[in-house]
């Protein structure tokens, strides 16, 4: 027998072929000499001088008595992350751990005597944790894996890797919590066109910040139009500043125009941004006259055609690069008044000559440039005295290429045409949109505004609509198709559910408390909260706003209308904790609580006080306990309720027994939370979200601990 061979089972596991393994462990020759301490709670002038003591003699001795740390009956005990501390300092490899739940069947009190634990001393391990009705330790297990979809009527589509065309996904939306304020309404999308935006922003061949505004610091800025309907069943279309390739799409109603009768919804879909772009550029910033000479590059896209348009109305002459026989053709049918004198080459420098020899030397009097690189160069060179340059691509923008001064000794103006600045809250900006939408609306009552021809791919085939556009093979428009029009011309659209990537989102008509919020990582978390739509925010600080960059932050909220409250209530105090959440409540009922609290009182137990450890318990158990007794009675509609721990806690880290025992009492409690159903019905759970956030700092708090919160709210 095993005992025979003195040799005891740790652990049996058997299958369903009738094998069985064994874990087995050599029983020792010589009996242990045992220290037993009972680790009490918050009494720590009980235990931490006697465990400071003895693990001062277990580091010098060569033969050290085994030290036992007890802690029975309770659901707050730290001792877990007291003992993986300790196990990493001198003299820890004598600490043994026995911890007892409470609610447990009730068992004898810890004697080695007793022959009830006279098992686990013979076992020898180190972790000996007693719940639900048997003997184990706590393990660190790969989080299951599932795809994360949930069905929704609110999704966007978006890129997880820029770059990777095959990472597109629908992602879970915001709009869910939708309120319809004075500056926009909620529309139902139908059709989604893409731009040349959207492929170089998901191609990585555009950085993030070469779009106007604080679209960079967004997670999605792809889509810019879209058609759909209006909750009402009226047929719009319009203008986006992001997030446009959707199921529904929070709109300023003035950037749309309602659809004229005889269009369908695909039709109209693919007016807003050419045509937008095209007067913005060719009537606003070039002022282009009857009869004058104009190169409009890539005539066979979207914004080519558009501009085609507009200038054959003014009765200019037009010349237009296009890439292939197939796309000059369609334009010469499209437009009567082009013949083959009109067309250049668009895949080449050719046409700088051409449009030389064309204008008599002279050049052209205005330029739509969408071309990059060598081609914009010699575009340039096209421009005639007192000619206007519009460039609209992003490319040569964006990697600050550089002109030359010579050419503008010809006194022309080069205009940057961005399309997306007429997204920010500015006067010019206000002004400039309303002059977009009317002549928009007047093209359309004189017929200079007629839809484009489009391709359609359906919402599933978002990565095969990126890469044809990208082929550059289109002619016209290339459209998303989110769902199917109705026969009638007014109908209240019915929400389609789309399976999405759940992510996680906050309600802008809940506050969210986040205890130590100007800390490094707390103004970090804010921020995030903020980009996930919470609008009231409350921020607990011992010392309130001190650094250049918290105010920095603040400053920031405050230019995007976010309501940030700091507080100097200390959490640790329950009536301060209670008033905290009052004051909050009032503000909007409390949708979260984040404790990032923390004070670090670093040696190793030998050096160890028992004041050291009240101080970094305060601010962690004793302001978790007072958190959680308080949202009980003062947060009825509480979605979250996270703690932040540390390694120091789950893995061990020598130094940090302290901190390692206040970390492992938040575990506790937000188990105990999780076990009654707590804190509501969003998650289903409570969130303890563990990471090494002592050892890389950032900001004063590191960053991979905001990692953590990332991936475990499913980004």
């Amino acid at each position: 027998t095993f005992k025979d061979l003195k040799l005891q089972v740790i652990c049996k596991k058997s299958d369903s072929l009738a094998s069985t393994m064994y874990l087995l462990r050599k029983s020792p020759d010589i009996p242990y000499e045992d220290i037993v301490i009972p680790v009490i709670g918050d009494k720590y002038e009980k235990w931490v001088d006697e465990l400071s003591e003895k693990i001062t003699i277990a580091s010098m001795s060569s033969d050290p008595k085994r030290i036992w740390l007890a802690s029975e009956a309770s659901n707050n005990s730290g001792i877990i992350g007291l003992v993986n501390c300790l196990r990493q300092e001198p003299g820890g490899s004598s600490i043994r751990c026995v911890f007892t739940s409470k609610g447990a069947p009730k068992l004898p009190e810890f004697n080695l005597k007793n022959q009830f634990y006279q098992d686990i001393a013979q076992k020898n391990l180190t972790m000996n944790v007693f719940k639900r009705g048997s003997w184990g330790s706590f393990r660190h297990l790969t989080m299951s894996e599932d795809d994360g979809k949930v069905e929704t009527k609110h999704a966007y589509l978006n890129i997880l890797t820029r770059g990777d065309l095959s990472s597109f996904v629908w992602v879970d939306s915001q709009l869910k919590y939708f309120r319809e304020p004075a500056d926009s309404i909620l529309c139902q999308v139908y059709y989604a066109p893409l731009n040349f935006r959207d492929v170089m922003l998901a191609s990585g061949k555009l950085p993030a910040d070469a779009i106007p505004g604080d679209l960079a610091l967004q997670d999605c800025i792809l889509g810019l139009e879209f058609s759909g309907r209006l909750e009402n069943g009226q047929r719009v279309m319009g203008l986006v500043p992001a997030k446009g390739l959707a199921t529904t799409v929070a709109a300023d109603p003035n950037f749309m125009w309602e659809v004229p009768d005889d269009w369908s919804l695909e039709e109209a879909s693919t007016v807003p941004v050419a045509y937008s772009t095209a007067y913005y550029a060719l009537i606003m910033r070039g002022h282009l006259r009857k009869e004058e000479r104009v190169l409009i590059h890539s005539g066979s896209g979207g914004v080519g055609q558009a501009a085609i348009a507009i200038a054959l109305s003014l009765g200019c002459e037009v010349f237009t690069t296009v890439g292939s026989t197939e796309k000059r053709e369609f334009l010469k049918k499209r437009f009567n008044e082009l013949q083959d004198r009109n067309f250049c080459n668009s895949r080449d420098t050719s046409f700088e000559q051409y449009i030389l020899n064309a204008t008599n030397g002279e050049g052209v009097d205005v330029i739509l440039n969408s071309l990059a690189e060598e081609k914009l160069k010699a575009t340039l060179n096209c421009l005639a005295q007192h000619g206007r340059f519009l460039e609209i691509g992003k490319y040569d923008l964006s990697n600050n290429t550089p002109l030359g001064m010579a050419i503008f000794l010809k006194n022309i103006l080069f205009h940057g045409i961005l399309l997306d600045a007429l997204f920010e809250y500015k006067s010019y900006s206000l002004q400039a949109k309303k002059e977009v939408v009317q002549l928009v609306r007047d093209g359309i009552a004189n017929g200079t505004v007629k839809p484009l021809n489009s391709i359609l791919f359906d919402s599933d085939q978002a990565e095969q609509a990126f890469r044809f556009m990208a082929s550059g093979k289109h002619i016209g428009k290339v459209v998303l198709k989110i769902r199917d029009e109705e026969p009638q011309k007014k109908i209240v659209p019915t929400p389609v559910q789309f399976k999405a990537l759940s992510r996680t989102t906050c309600n802008p008509e809940k506050s969210y408390v986040i205890i130590g919020g100007l800390g490094g990582f707390g103004l970090e978390l804010c921020q995030w909260l903020v980009e996930r739509g919470a609008r009231h925010v409350l921020l607990t600080s011992r010392s309130g706003l001190k650094t250049g960059y918290q105010k920095l932050c603040m400053n920031r909220w405050n230019k995007e209308n976010i309501n940030i409250i700091v507080s100097k209530l200390n959490a640790a105090k329950m009536d301060d904790a209670k008033a905290l959440l009052r004051m909050a409540a009032e503000i909007k009922p409390v949708a979260a609580i984040f404790n990032l609290a923390l004070v670090l009182r670093d040696a190793f137990m030998e050096n160890q006080t028992v004041e050291n450890f009240k101080e970094v318990c305060e601010s962690k158990v004793t302001s978790t306990l007072n958190l959680d007794a308080a949202s009980r009675e003062l947060c009825p509609e509480l979605d979250w309720f996270v703690c932040f721990s540390s390694v120091s806690c789950g893995r061990g880290n020598a130094g940090q027994s302290n901190y390692g025992y206040a970390n492992s009492v938040m575990e506790r409690i937000c188990e105990e939370r999780s076990k009654e159903g707590l804190p509501g019905d969003h998650f289903k759970q409570i969130i303890l979200i563990p990471s090494n956030w002592d050892s890389f700092p950032i900001k004063g708090i590191p960053i991979d601990t905001f990692v953590f919160i990332l991936l475990i709210f499913k980004i």
